[in-house]
Order: structure tokens, then C-alpha cells, then sequence
């Protein structure tokens, strides 16, 4: 496999996968463990590299054999191609996702049954007979496609008989098959992103259709792992999708269910040395340096200054806030440096040039990706009239009101929050452990998609970095206004004035604070190293959106907030992992 892999979809056969390029957390530790099974689903935004780790358990079960893997001919079963709805089967499909639970179901059952063999003497219905005898229906994809052909009517009675024949056999199955299933909110996604676009050529649409044909297949993975332990189903979805099931009354035996793909700066660092060591020794400006420091030897440096501030930054800190902090991203701007020859890359200034020109096709694509959820707002026009990368509170409600009054806010939500929501504007936080200012971005997934009008109070606000060339091309006079203080980066510290209101404020916290039973005696035996890591990822995943959250003395976790709702919840995960 070579560095710098941006799609998993270049990983066709087991031989095309690296086991290096795959970051190891204990979260995703457990997913690949082949003796585990209670984590069957994978979540997370696009450029987490859900596919990747689901080609990576595929390949773990097919080395091992001890299941018959499917689909047979690739490592993935995906959908390709376009389904155009009538009317009357958007309407049923768009209602809930219990049809799609329905028919992923029948589905699946057909699909493991006839591999197996066990497809013979049904004495179902002529449509559901024609499906399961049809010997060019494979995978589970295959079948799937087809069903959605079905009327609603006809659906239902393929329900029927799924859950009055098939699944008897079904449970029967003692044989291990292990199903794995990726790409559906792809084969949906014009229902999310196509919202100028005439029913003539999409036909009817429905963001409803994106959401629930992803929560079908999450709750028949969970069932079917209760009806038969021999039958897993393993799929990944997009973590906006599984958002949704939240508001079910099943919501934690779900997440138990899945593993949500986070890296911390530090597992991102580890990702973009990883690449750097599938480089060959001649492609490194400083070759000597591999071992002790691959990223120096990669760039050529340790530090990177910034040209506004006089700041030495660590060399992948620059890098990493040029980023949405995804692993995709590190692939595009690591790409371009490598298209760099060595003697060419040992410039400060050439290096600078590529991770701009990363950044920027990140931003572009990533606008192009979130315009589904931004409403009808045109992000370019509105980036054009931002200003500067810092913007006082009473910039941003000028902003705001100059592009209300201009009739371009076909609502009264804030245009800012959108920007927010998704990651592209961040604030200043006081954080109370640190005792400090420090710059705050919500990172993709982090926030909710759906719209809300509610924006952080705050002194300051920025524009992500990674937006800089962008707006800079629309609006010259935002690049004049480069800070001499502060640079703008997720989770860095601020030097300047946090607000001219120096006016104390009082306000009521709770406070969550536990430790983990029986860690001294792991102490005491020398096992508490996972522990350790396996709480701090935790904390950093279910507690990121507090006021204050941190891990001391190796088991003591204390987390800060304003609302001790959100803090039971924590708690609850906490306990969950």
C-alpha cells in the first residue's frame, strides 16, 4: 500500500492493505479483536476512514477463517448508481426507518441463505420466489436494490414472509458468516445535496431517505446479532445518520454496538508518521533523521516560523492546523509535500506553499460537502464579506445583520452559526484547568447538522485557517489583517486581550469527578498502562464539549459544566467504555 492514501477505496484485495497505516486506539482495538463481537458498526463523518477500518476487520476475518466473508468478489459489499423514487414509495420510505429495517432484513436473509444453500422450498410470495431463485443476486446489495423495486405493498408481504420463513432458517444457521456492508449514505446522497435540483431528473427527494436507510441497517445488525451469534453484520455509517438515535428508547445497546473513529492530535501525528516511513529513504530531505524524527526528515525541520507572529511552530503543529484534524486531510496535504523533491522541500518557503495549497482543496471540498446543512446560505458570496480572521462579537452581529437586511437570510437564524456548527468558526474559552484563553473549534462530527440559531457568547471569534486562501482570493483586505499576536489554531492558547469587558462574572458549575475501581491493584501488577489510555480517550471523546474535563493521577477523571444533565450522560458513556 503507498503512503499518502486518500480513498480506501484503492484497497481492492487483502494484499493491497498495510496494518501500519492503521492508527491503533483501544476503541479500535476492540473492533478488530476477531475473539469480540459486541462491536459491529463503524461511525464517523467523512475522512475518518470508516472504510478503511472495515476493510481492515474484513481482511482480519478472511486471514483468520473462521467465517464465510461476503460478498465473495470484493471486500465490501457497496451500492453504485442512482434509485429514483415514485412518489408513493418516498412517502413510505421517508416515513420512519422501520420499512428500511424491513427491507434490509429480507435482504440479508436472502443473501446468507443462499450462500449457504438453505434458499430451497420456500413457499413464499412470486415476488419474494423471483428473488431468492435469482442466481445473479449475490450480495446483500444486490438483493437490496432489487427490493426497493418492490411496491409498498409488495414490501410488506416480503416482511411477512421474511419473518415467517426465513428467518426460522435463519436461525438454524450454524454455520459463521460474517457480512460487511459500506457506502450507503453515498447511494443516497443526492437526497441531502441536491436541493436545486428539478424531481424530473432525481426524482422526489427526501433528507429523511439519507438518514433512515443508514439507522435500518444499524437496528437489523443489532438484531440479527441476538437472533443468531453465528450471523454478524458489520456496516459503517455516517456519524450524522447514527446522530439520530439518540431520541430511541434503544439508544445505548446501539452505541454499545458501534465504535465512533475520534483521534486526538497525538494519533493524528502517529498517522502522518506512519505514511512518512512508507516513504523511501532517498524521498527524505534529511535521511539520517528517519528513526530518531521522520517528520524532520520528511521536511527537512523541526520548526516552521510564522511569518506574521516571528512564532517557531512545531512542524506538524503547522501542518495539523492547516487540517480539520481528519486522517483524510493529513493524506492531501502529505501528498503535495511528497510531490516535492527533496531539495526542493528543505525550503521553509516550498513547504509552506504545498500545506496552503493542501488546505485550500480541503476547504473546497469540505464547503461542497456542508452546503447540504447550511441552509440556502451562499458561502461564497458571505465568505467574501468577512473581514478579517479575528472578528470582534459586534463584527460578527454587523455581519449578520448587513446580510439579513440584504434579503440573502431566508431565516432568522444566525448565518454564524452554520459556520459554527460545522467547524469553520471557532471562540475563545476560558478553560478552567488551564486556567488560560484558548481557541475552540468544534471539529467535523462534533457539532449537530441539524439548523439551530444558537451561537457561543464570546469576545472573539475565528475563521479557520484552512479557510484563509479561500477568502483571501474573495476579499484581498482579509489577508492585510493577519494578527501580529496570535495564531489561529484548534485548541492553541491566546496572548492578546480576550475582550475589553474586564467586568468579573459569576456563574454555577457542576462538577463530575470518579475513579476507576481496583486501579491500584492494576498499578501494583503493572497493567495500567491501557487503562490509563483507554480513560483518557474517553474523557477526550465524551467530554469534549464541556467547560473543563481532565484525567489525573492515572484513574481521576473531573469534568466541568453548567449542566448536570449532560454531565450524568458522561458519566453513563464513561462507564459504558
Amino acid at each position: 500500500m503507498r503512503a499518502w492514501t486518500v480513498d480506501a477505496d484503492d484497497i481492492r484485495v487483502a494484499e493491497d492493505f498495510d496494518d501500519a497505516l492503521l492508527h491503533h486506539t483501544p476503541e479500535i482495538d476492540s473492533f478488530l479483536n476477531l475473539d469480540r463481537d459486541d462491536k459491529f458498526i463503524v461511525i464517523g463523518t467523512k475522512g475518518f476512514g470508516k472504510t478503511l477500518l472495515l476493510k481492515a476487520k474484513r481482511i482480519l476475518y478472511q486471514r483468520d477463517g473462521r467465517a464465510a466473508c461476503l460478498p465473495t468478489g470484493n471486500l465490501l459489499d457497496k451500492p453504485i448508481g442512482d434509485k429514483v423514487f415514485s412518489k408513493d414509495a418516498l412517502a413510505f420510505f421517508a416515513a420512519s426507518s422501520l420499512p428500511w429495517s424491513k427491507l434490509w432484513l429480507t435482504a440479508i436473509a436472502a443473501t446468507a441463505l443462499k450462500h449457504l444453500g438453505r434458499a430451497d422450498g420456500l413457499r413464499v410470495t412470486a415476488k419474494l420466489t423471483g428473488l431468492m431463485t435469482d442466481e445473479r443476486l449475490h450480495g446483500v446489495i444486490d438483493h437490496f436494490v432489487r427490493l426497493l423495486d418492490f411496491t409498498p405493498s409488495e414490501l410488506q408481504r416480503a416482511a411477512a414472509d421474511t419473518d415467517g420463513h426465513l428467518l426460522p432458517r435463519l436461525r438454524a444457521v450454524s454455520s459463521p458468516v460474517a457480512i460487511f456492508i459500506d457506502g450507503v449514505d453515498e447511494y443516497f446522497n443526492k437526497h441531502i445535496e441536491s436541493r436545486a435540483s428539478l424531481p424530473s431528473v432525481t426524482g422526489p427527494l427526501s433528507p429523511s431517505i439519507w438518514y433512515f436507510a443508514q439507522l435500518g441497517l444499524v437496528e437489523v445488525a443489532y438484531q440479527l446479532r441476538r437472533i443468531n451469534h453465528h450471523l454478524k453484520v458489520f456496516a459503517a455509517v455516517r456519524k450524522e445518520a447514527y446522530a439520530r438515535l439518540q431520541t430511541t428508547v434503544m439508544s445505548q445497546q446501539y452505541r454499545g454496538s458501534a465504535v465512533d473513529i475520534v483521534y486526538p492530535v497525538e494519533s493524528l501525528r502517529e498517522i502522518f508518521v506512519n505514511n512518512i516511513r512508507l516513504e523511501k529513504s532517498d524521498r527524505m530531505v534529511r535521511p539520517g533523521r528517519l528513526r530518531a524524527d521522520p517528520i524532520e526528515a520528511f521536511l527537512g525541520r523541526t520548526k516552521i516560523s510564522h511569518v506574521y507572529t516571528g512564532e517557531e511552530e512545531d512542524a506538524f503543529d503547522y501542518v495539523c492546523r492547516h487540517t480539520l484534524l481528519r486522517p483524510r486531510d493529513l493524506m492531501t496535504i502529505g501528498e503535495r509535500l511528497a510531490a516535492l523533491r527533496p531539495d526542493e522541500r528543505r525550503h521553509e518557503h516550498r513547504v509552506k506553499e504545498a500545506v496552503n495549497l493542501g488546505a485550500t482543496e480541503i476547504a473546497r471540498e469540505y464547503l461542497t460537502e456542508i452546503a447540504p446543512y447550511v441552509g440556502d446560505l451562499d458561502l461564497e458570496r458571505f465568505l467574501g464579506r468577512i473581514p478579517g480572521h479575528i472578528l470582534t462579537r459586534d463584527e460578527v452581529e454587523e455581519l449578520f445583520q448587513n446580510h439579513r437586511l440584504e434579503g440573502a437570510a431566508v431565516d432568522e437564524r444566525h448565518v454564524f452559526c452554520a459556520l459554527y456548527r460545522v467547524g469553520l468558526l471557532g471562540h475563545l474559552h476560558h478553560d478552567l484547568v488551564r486556567g488560560d484563553w484558548v481557541q475552540r473549534f468544534l471539529r467535523p462530527g462534533e457539532g449537530t447538522l441539524e439548523p439551530d440559531g444558537v451561537l457561543p457568547r464570546a469576545s472573539r471569534y475565528l475563521v479557520h485557517p484552512v479557510l484563509s486562501d479561500v477568502i483571501g482570493r474573495l476579499s484581498p483586505g482579509y489577508l492585510a489583517r493577519i494578527d501580529r499576536v496570535d495564531i489561529v489554531g484548534y485548541g492553541r492558547g491566546w496572548r492578546g486581550t480576550p475582550s475589553e469587558d474586564r467586568a468579573v462574572t459569576t456563574r454555577a458549575l457542576c462538577i463530575l469527578t470518579g475513579d476507576v475501581q481496583g486501579f491500584g491493584g492494576l498499578m501494583r501488577a503493572g497493567a495500567d498502562a491501557g487503562v490509563r489510555q483507554a480513560l483518557e480517550e474517553a474523557v477526550r471523546k465524551w467530554a469534549r464539549q464541556t467547560t473543563a474535563a481532565e484525567v489525573g493521577a492515572g484513574d481521576t477523571v473531573s469534568v466541568v459544566h453548567d449542566d448536570p444533565v449532560l454531565l450524568a450522560q458522561i458519566a453513563r458513556h464513561l462507564m459504558d467504555e
